[in-house]
Parts: structure tokens; sequence; C-alpha cells
């Protein structure tokens, strides 16, 4: 029996209670999306609360995987403790003194950073990065060394357990160190360094592809090659090449104090402490897809910021030799995702941060990157809108000042450490997110 054709005026009546139940239904998930959004930088506000005083120079903070929930802190004086943000106590038992083996000479020289081994608690295995004691070419040597535990939950580590992984001579100057330390979703250790100090970069040491300083260094130290004590990855820039060293990932680096990786991402934030004029925070990729064919350059000692970096700075628009010697004209520069002036304030260093991937804010702070000035306290937040597109305000709270290092625990919630260099306390500190009053 052929089927009874429906009016078209019918049709539209029982079409239209469901394109009406369709539209409401699209509203409400887009509705629902825009709730489950962070807050825009603009309406942010971010604190701190004290969680221990140490009186020390606190310097790095490293997270071990291994269920335990401690923090493992530096300080810079040689010494790796356990803190336990559960109880709030710090273990008065250092994991790991190399105090005897640290230079401290200088503001910025020390035990800088520390890196437990991803599945600590299979491969429990510590690094860490240091300015060598030592003379004459020793003096300084930016140092990568791996301690082997018996177990993730071993108290303390023998010292003489060390074994030294990769060093970079740094005799010349005591400053611009680098010396962060933390692997990647890759299962890979990145290192920074400093371009070798002094100002303008003298040893022209942050676009010289044969030595280590000034770059992000990448290798694979949970396996052994050639003699070494690491691997080099196939895919870093010069891995097949003799333009350059193999363990350089990037370079263009003046001063890299501190860098967070964002595994949700598989990005790096690198937070680069300037000369004069201007702090820089760089946002790039991981993936070696998206990285230019001889690796990502940041510009220094050609550029400070987003500006060409012109030697002395009263040079003006006049002819500058400095950049003929400095600049490369067929280099690929990647420009900063945030950069900030110390003209007429108080401000002095970047002191590069995380990104918030906790629970407690998530609702408002979700995919943010926050970081701050070591001089002033003042907090900056930067948020990736799209691909390559960041919208940054420095209006998001005041912390305090002599922030060294921010790190996050195992559930993601943010740390972060002062110096004790006036005014700085020498203290842990726990980050806070809130809504700005009157967004």
């Amino acid at each position: 029996m052929p089927a009874t054709p429906v009016p078209r005026r019918l049709r539209l009546a029982l079409l239209l209670p469901l394109l009406l139940v369709a539209a409401v239904a699209t509203s409400a998930a887009a509705q629902a999306g825009r709730d489950d959004r962070p807050l825009p930088v603009s309406e942010l506000q971010v604190g701190s609360e004290v969680v221990a005083t140490t009186g020390l120079r606190l310097a790095a903070i490293g997270t071990p995987d291994d269920g335990s929930g401690r923090l493992f802190v530096v300080d810079k004086a040689g010494r790796v403790l356990v803190f336990h943000p559960d109880t709030g106590v710090l273990d008065p038992q250092p994991l790991l003194d190399l105090t005897g083996r640290v230079s401290t000479a200088g503001n910025e020289r020390g035990l800088l950073g520390v890196a437990p081994s991803p599945d600590f608690a299979r491969t429990h295995t510590l690094f860490v990065s240091y300015t060598a004691l030592g003379t004459g070419v020793e003096n300084g040597a930016l140092t990568v060394s791996r301690f082997q535990l018996d177990s993730a939950g071993q108290t303390t580590i023998d010292p003489a357990t060390e074994e030294r992984v990769l060093r970079q001579q740094h005799n010349l100057n005591g400053n611009h160190n680098g010396g962060d330390l933390m692997f990647g979703p890759d299962g890979y250790l990145y290192w920074s360094t400093g371009d070798g100090g002094s100002a303008d970069d003298p040893l022209y040491g942050a676009q010289n592809l044969s030595t280590l300083l000034g770059k992000i260094v990448r290798i694979d130290v949970m396996r052994e090659c050639d003699g070494r004590l690491y691997c080099i990855p196939n895919d870093n820039p010069f891995a097949r090449s003799a333009a350059g060293r193999p363990e350089i990932w990037a370079y263009g680096l003046r001063n890299p104090w501190r860098f967070s990786i964002d595994e949700r991402t598989e990005s790096i934030w690198i937070g680069d402490v300037g000369q004069n004029r201007w702090e820089e925070i760089n946002h790039v990729s991981l993936d070696d897809d998206d990285q230019p064919r001889d690796g990502w350059n940041f510009g220094w000692s050609c550029r400070e910021g987003d500006d060409l970096h012109r030697q002395p700075a009263s040079a003006g628009e006049g002819p500058d030799p400095f950049l003929d010697i400095r600049c490369n004209p067929r280099a690929q520069y990647t420009d900063p995702v945030y950069s900030y002036g110390l003209a007429g304030n108080d401000r002095c260093a970047v002191m590069g941060g995380v990104v918030y991937r906790g629970d407690e804010f998530e609702d408002l702070a979700d995919g943010t990157y926050v970081a701050a000035d070591y001089c002033t306290g003042q907090a900056f937040a930067v948020q990736e809108q799209r691909r390559g597109r960041h919208v940054a305000s420095d209006a998001v709270g005041q912390l305090p000042p002599r922030i060294t290092s921010f790190g996050t625990d195992a559930d993601g919630e943010v740390y972060f450490v002062t110096d004790t260099v006036a005014p700085g306390t020498g203290a842990i500190h726990r980050l806070t997110f809130a809504e700005a009053t009157g967004s």
C-alpha cells in the first residue's frame, strides 16, 4: 500500500518543535562550553600563602612522580631538601648534600636545578645541575650529574655516587649560568644554559653552535651511547649535522634561568632574563614537525625582546657595527610571546613560571601561565588563545619579591620559592587564584 504523503504545512508543524529543541540544546552546550573556560587574564587575580619558612637561598623545585606527594627543593648552597606539602614539613636531613662541590661565588652560581627521572618509583634516578667548584677551566663549569638511588624512598644519597653526565666550561664570568633542568613528555632531559656572562654576550655564546652556552640542551639520559652517559635524540636539529653540537635543541638565549614544560600541550615556556631593556617569555612547541630546520633561535644577542639589541644602548638609529657582527640576515629568529620593559620601574629580571593544571582552581586558571619579576614580585599571566596567539596581563597581582623558581606538585598545584636576598625570606609559597574584584 503506498505511503500517504504528509501535507507540507503539517511537516513544518512537526519539524519546528524539533528545531527549537535542537537550538536550545546547542545554546546550552555553547554556554556550558563558555562556563568551562578559565577566566581571561584581565579578570584573574593571583595571590599566595607561605607554607614553610626556611631562611635559605632556595633556587628550584622538582617533583617525583612516585605517589609520595613530596617536593624536592633546592638550596642554592648545594643541598636537595625534601618538602612535604601535606604537612608543611621540610625534612632536616638533606636528600643530597653537594656543598663541597658547588661554587656559590657571586650571586648567580650554585646548585641550580633538580629533576627526578620519569617513573621515579621504578627508575629512581636523580639529576641535578650546578656550577662546579674548581680551579682554572673547572671553575664554575656548568654541570649535569646523575645519582642512581637504591629505591625511590631512599632518604639520603651518597655524594660519592655522582656520575657527571655533561659539562660546559663557564670560568670567565660568574653570571648567566641558566641551570634549569626538566624532563619532557618525550622522556628526554632538557637543560638551560646562560650565554657565558658579562654583558652583551662578549663570548658570542648564544649564536655559536659549537658551544652549549646560551642554549636549551636536549639529551636522552636514560640510555648510554658511544661511551657517553647519554644519547642524542634523532630529531635534535643537529643530530645528523656538523653545523652544531648534537645536544643543542634551541639557542639564541641570554640567561634562561627558569623554563617549564606543559605536557598537556607538549610545549615549552622559557623565561629569558634580559639585559637593560626587555625581559621576555618564549613559548614554542616541542614537536619537531613545528620546529624550524635549524632549531628554535630566540635571537640573542642580535635581539632583546622584540627589538634589536644595540651596543651601546644609546646608539640610537645610527650605524651600529655591533649589529653587523651579531645579526645574521639569513637567520629565522623566533619572537617572544610576551615581554616587559625595564625603563622607569623597579623591575629587573623575569622569573619563568609554569602553566596551571591543577584541580582546585581549574575553573579559574586552567591553562594559564603565571610568572613574576624577581625584584618586585609583580606577577603576570599569559594565555594562549589559539596556536601562536597569546594574551597577557601584568595586572594580575603582587607576589613576594625575590622569587627564584616556580614548580608544581603531583596534582598540578603551583608552588614557588624565594631567596633570602633582602627583602626575600627564603620561603616556600603556594599560589592561589581568584576572580578579580569588579570583574
